[in-house]
């Protein structure tokens, strides 16, 4: 009996064991999992910040492309229309070079 009572005292011992040991892996688990969610917030959060960080200087970079080419088409139109209007218009030889064209037989 005394033997049976030592068994019993043995099996409850490696019971109590096993508890404390499932209980210590679902701590470790749950605080993984909070160190896990809390990375995970934070390097969400800092890729967000370096994305939206990168597409205002893309945006900023496009913009001013978009400004400079502007500036630089008005300034080549500009400069085409003072050639163009620099140039001394002859009438009359436009009006007989489209009579030669238009009105003239080959």
């Amino acid at each position: 009996m005394a033997e049976q009572n030592e068994e019993l005292k043995m099996i409850n011992h490696l019971l109590e064991v096993e508890k404390d040991a499932n209980s210590l892996i679902s701590e470790a688990m749950e605080t993984s999992e909070k160190k896990i969610s809390e990375a995970r917030a934070k390097y969400n959060a800092e890729y967000k910040e370096k994305t939206e960080k990168i597409i205002e200087e893309l945006k900023n970079n496009y913009e001013a492309s978009i400004k400079e080419i502007s500036e630089e088409h008005n300034h080549i139109i500009d400069e085409f229309k003072a050639y163009l209007e620099a140039k001394t218009q002859n009438y009359e030889n436009f009006a007989k070079f489209l009579d030669k064209k238009l009105f003239e037989k080959a």
